[in-house]
């Protein structure tokens, strides 16, 4: 009688019956596992990307918007004046970090006529907006007992908080041009005094005449803003 082969023999084809290893298998998962950190690292990566171009298309969309709604506004801009006490007062006023000028509505809000706008940065840090204030030019709104943070005479405000009661949208309304700004410098060219050549200036208050050009320079950490420079067509009314 033959005795059965031993089942640790080796089968005469040379084939090996023997399964993987436990050092094997977890070498096989731990190659899978960077796979797929990669794999994802790769599309997360890509998202990410595919945001910031976004986000980026996004602010020069609203820097193109703003800056072609200034260049018509201040370029169009009406020499006006106010009664005050001590006379006729130029309501055209330009600081370094405010202006304030007389110019035409524009016609996409539905309105016509002229409206007194107020042009700021507020906020703190950098996480300032750049606003835009607007008042129907008309006796009664200017004269009215101004409210809360829409008086078009205060000084620079550093806070901005959005009106949270109803306003009528005709007399008054509010912008928001730009986020996420840090500092905003404003100069007027021209010359304040008969005689006196033309040159850049930081402030041009009470004033007969209008300056020639204006130019704003916005600085942000996100965004890189080119000089916007205005010259000042003086509209009649």
């Amino acid at each position: 009688m033959c005795c059965p082969p031993c089942v640790t023999e080796r089968p005469a084809s040379g084939y090996s019956c023997r399964g993987f290893t436990l050092v094997e298998l977890l070498i096989a998962l731990v190659l899978m596992s960077l796979i797929m950190v990669l794999l994802f690292s790769g599309l997360d990566l890509g998202r990410r990307s595919w945001h910031s171009a976004a986000e980026a298309a996004t602010r020069q969309s609203d820097q193109r918007l703003a800056f072609d709604y200034l260049k018509r506004s201040l370029g169009g801009m009406f020499n006006e004046r106010v009664d005050s006490e001590d006379g006729p007062e130029p309501l055209f006023y330009g600081s370094e970090k405010l202006l304030r000028w007389v110019g035409p509505t524009a016609s996409q809000a539905g309105l016509g006529g002229a409206s007194l706008f107020r042009l700021e940065l507020l906020g703190e840090a950098e996480q300032k907006v750049l606003l835009l204030k607007r008042w129907l030019y008309h006796p009664e709104v200017l004269e009215q007992e101004p409210e809360a943070g829409r008086d078009w005479r205060a000084p620079l405000a550093e806070a901005w908080q959005p009106a949270d009661q109803e306003v009528d949208p005709v007399r008054y309304s509010e912008h928001l041009l730009l986020r996420d700004l840090s500092d905003l410098q404003l100069s007027y060219y021209g010359s304040l005094q008969r005689g006196v050549p033309d040159e850049w200036h930081r402030e041009w208050q009470e004033s007969e005449k209008l300056p020639q050009m204006i130019r704003l320079v916005l600085h942000s950490k996100q965004q890189k803003f080119p000089p916007l420079t205005v010259t000042v067509r003086v509209s009649q009314r």
